[in-house]
């Protein structure tokens, strides 16, 4: 299953899709799911709430959440679930995944990265950690030909390595980066990122990474920043994380 537009505004994934549909498959069968068409064409992220971050669902809730159970036996069923995701903020190259077995780590060294995101803090209720294997793609900006380029290159590893498709795109000569991203960073309201502030770059214990109102808020503990933004989300600037090994 492709997965696409879990968030209205990150129209990237209609363009991979279309170079998805483009392949000649040698077995097996790709389901394209358009997640929220409805925040789609309304040109927003969401509706009522930010849909993954409402799995398993609702019934009888608002309507992402509602949603969500419509669309959880759709991910149950498939063997692997793609889910095609952009961002607001610097973050690059990145893979999500919310379960770590050996099988999912041998995706992850096929799809090659240069980092990979274990969202241990929102893996409860993500769309992905719902399914046999779920792999999310966040590569950079939504506008961005790269974003989509690399995306796609990356899903035709995968594919490749599955036997899906004929050949396999040229290996990009990269380590793999891996953290495990522990926690979200509130953002209070008026609140502002320090410039010096920038994704996976470490943020020392004590120093400041951003000012609300004029104090300075400092660091708790060490960090790296992870989907850092002040525009990412409405109440949390992001999330923090730590690097971790490929075998933890």
């Amino acid at each position: 299953m492709l997965n696409i537009l879990t968030h209205g505004d990150e129209t990237g994934g209609l363009a991979v899709a279309k170079e998805i549909k483009k392949l000649k498959l040698l077995k097996g069968e790709i389901f394209i799911h358009v997640a929220n068409e409805l925040a789609y064409k309304k040109k927003k992220r969401y509706i009522d709430q930010d849909l993954n971050r409402s799995f398993p669902g609702k019934i009888g809730g608002n309507y992402e959440q509602r949603l969500a159970t419509k669309i959880l036996p759709l991910v149950k069923s498939a063997d692997m679930v793609i889910d095609i995701h952009t961002t607001k903020s610097e973050l690059r190259d990145a893979l999500i995944v919310t379960k770590l077995n050996e099988k999912t780590r041998k995706f992850i060294d096929t799809i090659s990265p240069k980092y990979l995101l274990f969202m241990s803090a929102t893996k409860s209720n993500a769309l992905i950690s719902n399914a046999k294997v779920g792999i999310a793609f966040e590569y950079g900006k939504n506008r961005d030909v790269r974003t989509v380029r690399d995306t796609v290159i990356g899903i035709k590893r995968l594919l490749g390595h599955l036997e899906m498709i004929q050949g396999k795109p040229r290996e990009r000569v990269s380590t793999t980066k891996w953290f495990d991203v522990y926690r979200s960073v509130p953002k209070p309201k008026n609140a502002k990122l320090l410039k010096s502030i920038k994704n996976y770059k470490l943020v020392r214990k004590g120093t400041p990474y951003a000012i609300a109102g004029n104090k300075k808020m400092l660091a708790p503990k060490d960090f790296y920043p992870i989907l850092f933004g002040n525009k990412n989300y409405e109440e949390i600037f992001g999330f923090a994380a730590r690097p971790i090994k490929r075998s933890e």
